[in-house]
C-alpha cells in the first residue's frame, strides 16, 4: 500500500515540513513519490494555467533532493478541482496513498489554495494519509514504527483493520483503541462484549507481532483517540473513513477530522470497502 505514494505539493511555508517527513515513510515500504501540484481553475489567488511549466520546474528541483535520498520520484501538475484531480492522478499513476499536510488550524480545511483536506477524504477511494504541518506541532525524525488503530468493530473498519495489520509486521507492538458508551448506559454491556470478541479475533489475525488494547467506555471518541496515542507514543494513527455502529461513530466528518487535528501526528484514513 505504501510502496507508491501520491504526495500533494502546495509550495506553501507548511511544505517544508511536510517534505521532512517522508524519509520517514521509507520504514512503511515507501519506495516511489509522485510530487503533484494542482492548479485550481477559477480560484482568485491561483496562478493562472499558462505558469504550468513554472511549477513544473519546482517540481523537479523537488523530485532531483528526493532521488538523491535514495525514492524514485516523478511529477505531475494539473489544473482543476484539488481533491478530484490528487484522486484521478492517483489512480492513472497507480500510488496507493495519497499524502497531503493538514495545517491543524480549527478544521482541516486550510490545504492549499483554498481547497479542503475534508473533501479530499470524502472523495477518495484510497487511502489518505494526512501529516500535521502546524508550526507549533513538534517534527518526528524516527521511522514511523508504532500504529495506533481506532476501530468501532464495525463492516466499515475492516479495510482500516486490513492496513493496520498488514504494517505491523514492520512496525514495533502496536494498539488497538475502541471507544463506547458501555460505562453509561448497562443496557449496552452486549456491545462492550461483541467489541471484546472483535478485537481478539484481531489479535489472532496479528499472531506473535500482537498489539496493547486499550477500551474505553466512555468519552468522545477523538478525544480518547488522541490522549491514547500520547500516552501509547503512536506515530501513525489508523482510521476507517466512513461508518457507524452501536459502539461509536468512527467515520469521515467530525471524529476523523477531529482525530488528525487533535492527535498531532500521521493520522491515515482508510476507505471503507462498502
Amino acid at each position: 500500500m505504501f510502496e507508491h505514494i501520491l504526495v500533494a505539493v502546495d509550495f506553501s511555508p507548511a511544505w517544508a515540513r511536510l517534505e521532512s517527513q517522508l524519509e520517514r515513510l521509507k520504514a512503511l515500504g515507501c519506495r516511489r513519490l509522485t510530487l503533484a501540484h494542482v492548479l485550481v481553475a477559477g480560484y482568485t489567488q491561483a496562478p493562472e494555467v499558462g505558469h504550468g511549466p513554472y511549477y513544473e520546474d519546482r517540481l523537479e528541483e523537488i523530485a532531483a533532493r528526493l532521488r538523491d535520498r535514495g525514492f524514485e520520484a516523478d511529477t505531475v501538475v494539473c489544473a482543476g478541482a484539488v481533491a478530484s484531480e490528487l484522486e484521478r492522478v492517483a489512480r492513472e499513476r497507480g500510488a496507493g496513498v495519497i499524502l497531503a499536510g493538514s495545517h491543524g488550524h480549527s478544521t482541516l480545511r486550510d490545504i492549499f489554495l483554498g481547497s479542503t483536506v475534508l473533501d479530499l477524504a470524502r472523495r477518495s477511494r484510497r487511502p489518505l494519509l494526512l501529516a500535521p504541518t502546524a508550526g507549533e506541532v513538534p517534527l518526528e525524525e524516527a521511522p514511523v514504527c508504532r500504529p495506533l488503530l481506532a476501530t468501532d468493530g464495525s463492516k466499515a473498519a475492516e479495510a482500516a483493520e486490513d492496513a493496520f495489520l498488514k504494517i505491523l509486521p514492520e512496525c514495533r507492538r502496536g494498539v488497538v483503541v475502541s471507544v463506547g458508551r458501555w460505562d453509561d448506559d448497562p443496557d449496552r454491556a452486549d456491545e462492550r462484549r461483541a467489541i471484546d470478541t472483535h478485537v481478539e479475533g484481531l489479535a489472532q489475525r496479528a499472531g506473535e507481532r500482537g498489539f496493547d488494547t486499550v477500551l474505553v467506555g466512555q468519552g468522545k471518541p477523538s478525544v480518547v483517540v488522541g490522549r491514547v496515542a500520547e500516552e501509547k507514543a503512536a506515530d501513525l494513527v489508523i482510521i476507517g473513513k466512513r461508518g457507524r455502529n452501536p459502539v461509536t461513530d468512527l467515520l469521515i466528518g467530525s471524529t476523523a477530522e477531529a482525530v488528525c487535528r487533535q492527535a498531532r501526528r500521521l493520522t491515515l484514513l482508510v476507505p471503507s470497502g462498502e
